[in-house]
């Protein structure tokens, strides 16, 4: 899945011990998606902070997502966006395994929404056009292209889109 954006945000959590700590390196930490799921699920059990407890539901969602176990990154997305409603990576990442899933409606309505909190998230815009273009809103998508373009004016994959769709930038 490489539409999937990895969050470098660290997970603090207060309290002490080795255990936890270990725990939240593991968390963020993509390397081993194993121990990514497992450090995510300790500092999930283990802490009440509402960002660290969003961003350890993200991590081990991207995870599950990696491995292609699309109801479990769903569920730990929708944790995530519980969590905290202005995570718009977790909106933007749930928005890709729908994409993934061939459920473009879903996936707008998560682009939409992560383009709200973050109006400048130029993957979401390409992604919510590629979406668009799946269910045949063509002038919807070509203007995400466009969009997208001009936040990043050398994003190949909106650029092909415009080209693909028979729009100029």
């Amino acid at each position: 899945m490489n539409r999937v954006i990895r969050v470098a945000t660290a997970i603090f959590i207060l309290a002490s011990g080795n255990a936890r700590a270990d725990a939240v390196a593991d968390c963020n930490d993509g390397t081993d998606l194993a121990t990514q799921i497992r450090g995510c699920t300790q500092v999930i059990q283990h802490t009440i902070l509402t960002d660290a407890l969003s961003t350890a539901y993200m991590n081990r969602a991207i995870a599950y997502a990696q491995r292609r176990e699309n109801a479990k990154a769903l569920a730990d997305f929708t944790a995530s966006i519980r969590a905290d409603s202005n995570n718009n990576f977790a909106y933007y990442n749930r928005g890709n395994v729908y994409l993934d899933m061939r459920k473009p409606r879903q996936a707008i309505a998560d682009y939409t929404k992560a383009l709200e909190l973050a109006p400048d998230m130029s993957p979401a815009l390409l992604n919510r056009a590629l979406a668009k273009e799946m269910i045949g809103e063509r002038d919807a998508s070509i203007a995400d292209f466009r969009a997208a373009l001009t936040l990043e004016p050398t994003l190949a994959a909106a650029s092909d889109g415009l080209k693909r769709m028979g729009a100029s930038p």
